[in-house]
Formats: C-alpha cells, structure tokens, sequence
C-alpha cells in the first residue's frame, strides 16, 4: 500500500471508530432508541438500563480508541512523507469509514448476532440502516473521486 493508500486507509479506520461513537451518543443517549446489548437484556428495567448503559460506554471507549488509531495512521503517514493530508482526502475517507461502520453495525450487530435493532422491541428489518450505510459510502467515495479528478 502506496503513503496515499495508507492516508486514505487511515481516514477511513478514523471514521469507522467515530461512526461507532457518534451511534452510541446520538442513537443509544440522546434518542434512547436502543443499546448495544437491548435484544439480551431489557432496558426497560433500573438494572437492565445500568448494564446496557455500561456496555455502550465500554463500545463508545474501544470505537475512540480505533478513531485514534487512525488518525494515528494517517497523521504519522502525512508527516513522514511528500503526501499532502488534505482535508478533502481525510473528510472522503472518514466518510466511508463510517459508511463502513454503519454497514457492519446493521449487517453484523443487527441481523447476524441480533444484539439490538435500531429502535428497541423491533424485530423488522431495518432498511434505513442500510440505505444510511450506502449513502455514506458513496458520499465519501464521491469526495475521494472529486478530489482526484481535480490534480
């Protein structure tokens, strides 16, 4: 893998883990729709709403922790080489990290392990999910595109 590679691979890891942090504060805080775990305990309960609640945060540390690592990566291959970190590149590529992350969280966490749906109590498909992950990842590969085509 080429230092644009590495930048853009990077980008897209930063992205994936802020796509999981930004699910956790916005769909499991501030709309309380769901948790990590709702389909195995029951949030409706003092107890099972301080267990899911833990296990949130515990996902919301380990999805910061992959942000960083690829804000590592990418930072650490901007600075060791002649490869510009553009905010174009960065912002295309976070784009289809979180793309990529939406897409395994409403693949993997919502039909294949049946941890959670995206609203809590539902067992129907969640079609929005996944036109959500599409338009991420195409939004982020139409920024990459765009910025290729303008050198």
């Amino acid at each position: 893998m080429g230092e644009r590679g590495r930048l853009v691979f990077g980008g897209a890891v930063a992205g994936f883990g802020l796509g999981g942090v930004l699910d956790v504060l916005v769909f499991h805080h501030l709309l309380g729709t769901h948790h990590l775990l709702s389909n195995y305990r029951d949030p409706g309960t003092l107890s099972g709403l301080q267990w899911n609640v833990f296990w949130d945060g515990a996902f919301a540390l380990a999805m910061l922790a992959v942000a960083v690592a690829g804000s590592a990566v990418a930072w650490g291959t901007a600075n060791r080489s002649d490869e510009p970190l553009s905010p174009r590149r960065l912002v295309g590529s976070a784009l289809v990290g979180a793309g990529l992350f939406n897409l395994f969280d409403g693949t993997v966490d919502h039909y294949v392990l049946e941890l959670h749906h995206v609203v809590h109590g539902t067992t129907h498909w969640d079609p929005h999910w996944v036109l959500a992950s599409v338009l991420l990842l195409a939004g982020g590969a139409a920024v990459l595109g765009a910025g290729e085509n303008s050198r």
